[in-house]
């Protein structure tokens, strides 16, 4: 009787320790809550450390570092290749607990189940409410990993910065004009980021308003001419930075841009760089410098 006693608080304790996690191409399962964690979408690699969980291995460190810079990633991570294409032999070897990708990386979604399980979340997807989608995923990944408490403080602490940030500007007088924002891929072809950017959802949620209004894609951008911007001349245009130096000689030489209302009345603003296609933490950022570039006129 004992023995089957022991049997049964065993098996009990089993299944109270079993944990599932419902994500984009199905269900994770684990016997115990995952302490390694390997990311390989800088989107989760940020919102894992926004939760103080500091991942064994990320896709692309060096990348990381210049473009997301916040959270910053402990010295010791593992990195584990690129984003597209992970060294499966070096996941194999450090045996993660967990594997986060996106959905954008689901071809290679059999492979990784083969080294541990993968749970798959997208910020960005036809839904095009990323800040919403970081929000539900920061969640999810609070819940797995034990940090419920700290994925709730995370998006009140975006929601009342962005907020803040709005507020800040309001008081500088600074919304009488609308936004733009663009990535110059050449001198005359521009990525311009609106609806379901990262862009437009952190200045909705501060408050102010974009001025494009054309289609977008997937991630949020339309890709155009720059000609295309003399729709928007009276617009407060935020360009993705930081430039290179041809970059700048190039927008100092071209007869058009120099001819446009905005670079005239000097309200071309150039951010630092910031991962567009990320989280909560990116929204923040994204916001505090918009918010310091406006105000500091």
């Amino acid at each position: 009787m004992k023995r089957i006693i022991l049997a049964l608080t065993a098996l009990l304790t089993f299944h109270v320790n079993a944990i599932e996690i419902e994500h984009e191409m199905g269900v994770a399962s684990f016997d115990q809550r995952p302490e390694k964690v390997v990311a390989l979408d800088w989107a989760l690699t940020e919102t894992v450390l926004s939760l103080g969980i500091a991942p064994q291995g990320i896709a692309d460190v060096k990348g990381y570092n210049t473009w997301v810079v916040e959270p910053a990633l402990s010295p010791n991570v593992i990195d584990v290749g690129s984003r597209r294409e992970p060294n499966l032999e070096l996941l194999t070897e450090i045996k993660p607990d967990v594997i986060l990708i996106s959905k954008h990386m689901a071809p290679a979604y059999e492979q990784l189940q083969n080294i541990a399980p993968v749970v798959v979340f997208s910020v960005f997807g036809e839904s095009k409410q990323p800040i919403e989608s970081a929000k539900s995923i920061t969640l999810a990944l609070g819940k797995l990993l034990d940090k419920e408490a700290q994925a709730q403080q995370v998006i009140a602490q975006t929601e009342q910065r962005l907020q803040q940030n709005g507020d800040k500007v309001r008081a500088a007088n600074k919304t009488d004009k609308p936004l733009l924002f663009a990535r110059f891929l050449n001198e005359k072809t521009l990525r311009i980021h609106s609806d379901g950017s990262l862009a437009q959802a952190t200045i909705q949620g501060m408050g102010l308003k974009n001025d494009w209004n054309e289609e977008t894609n997937v991630w949020g951008f339309t890709t155009a001419g720059t000609e295309k911007l003399a729709e928007h001349q009276k617009a407060n245009v935020m360009l993705f930075g930081p430039l290179k130096a041809a970059e700048r000689e190039q927008l100092d030489s071209n007869a058009l841009w120099q001819a446009m209302e905005f670079t005239r009345t000097n309200s071309v603003y150039e951010l630092p760089a910031i991962w567009t296609f990320g989280g909560l933490i990116a929204a923040q950022r994204f916001s505090d410098h918009i918010t310091q570039q406006l105000i500091a006129q």
